[in-house]
């Protein structure tokens, strides 16, 4: 078989401060103080959270975010990832500097790293659900007013369950009308209603997650009938107990549903695993061939918010990576 790590794909579901290296981030824990702090060890939503707070005490200066963004792009591209849509809030990151002051430090650390290696990097702006909705609403317009520097969706991050989708309705409003994707996370630490709630509030382009669509076969159809991708991240959802295992995930059943769906990493540090590992999970939990994991790369390029050019230079490595013969893939 094909190795799908280095079959072209769009990355779409990648928090940038989720994707440092883990010895980067123990270098800068360290630096800051935090003894005791590890990485990777997360087996639930509360462990996870600790580690997501360690981690931005250990972000220290603007040189260090820089840091994580040139690595970021090294890694993408080292797992077949010709375009990433990373995840960012530069307005929770005030201690570093002005949202704009962080933002532009994001953009050239990443653009720099990615002109060099040949993967486009654009940007998704995530409001999050435990802050107050005017908060995201700040959030969706500073997103809207840098729609044409690479900013090209809008998202909503945390558990679902205590933060519903509608005091947020008009924070997504002001990006949809910037032109930007709506992404809100759902169907992850909530049920089927809400993913349904996500795109009839939100008028969702793409589901993070989307998982427990599963739960209510009318929500899944209409994820299907109505081709709403979801960005699922199997680990991630196997290390949070989403799924009691890899072999019991959701993502097998919204394939044979019909529902668009990509493969994500969700949060590398935390997780150990990349776009390109996480095709090669899926793969072998599920059996799926080659054309099966081109299929679902394909669905990753035309749901992303990558320029035609690069949409059309990942479709054309895909058929690429299906031509080559079995002497060609070792």
């Amino acid at each position: 078989m094909r190795s799908a790590v280095t079959l072209p794909k769009a990355h779409l579901h990648i928090h940038l401060d989720g994707a440092a290296r883990p010895e980067t981030m123990a270098e800068l824990a360290g630096r800051a103080g935090l003894t005791g702090t590890s990485f990777g060890t997360c087996t639930d939503w509360p462990s996870f959270l600790g580690e997501m707070v360690a981690g931005f005490l250990a972000i220290s200066t603007l040189e260090d975010l820089t840091r994580i963004c040139r690595e970021f792009v090294e890694d993408e591209a080292a797992q077949g990832c010709l375009y990433t849509e990373a995840i960012i809030a530069p307005l929770v990151w005030a201690k570093l500097g002005s949202p704009d002051e962080v933002f532009a430090s994001i953009r050239e650390a990443t653009f720099g790293a990615a002109e060099e290696l040949g993967v486009e990097v654009r940007f998704q702006v995530a409001a999050l659900r435990d802050l107050p909705p005017e908060v995201a609403e700040d959030s969706a317009r500073f997103a809207a007013e840098h729609a044409g520097d690479g900013i090209v969706a809008f998202g909503l991050a945390g558990s679902e369950a205590p933060f519903p989708p509608q005091p947020f309705a008009r924070a997504f409003a002001v990006a949809r009308e910037a032109g930007l994707l709506s992404v809100p996370h759902a169907g992850e630490m909530a049920g089927a209603d809400s993913v349904e709630a996500a795109i009839d509030l939100l008028g969702a382009d793409r589901i993070a997650h989307g998982v427990r669509a599963v739960e209510d076969p009318a929500v899944l159809r209409r994820l299907a009938d109505e081709k709403i991708t979801c960005d699922v991240c199997p680990t991630s959802n196997v290390r949070l107990g989403v799924a009691a295992d890899i072999g019991s995930h959701p993502i097998a059943r919204m394939l044979a549903a019909g529902v668009p769906v990509t493969i994500n990493a969700d949060d590398p540090l935390q997780f150990g695993s990349g776009a390109g590992n996480e095709y090669e999970i899926v793969r072998r939990t599920f059996g799926l061939s080659d054309d099966d994991l081109a299929a679902i790369a394909r669905t990753s390029v035309h749901a992303s918010g990558a320029t035609a050019e690069t949409k059309a230079r990942m479709l054309a490595g895909i058929e690429a990576w299906l031509a080559l013969q079995p002497a060609e893939v070792g």
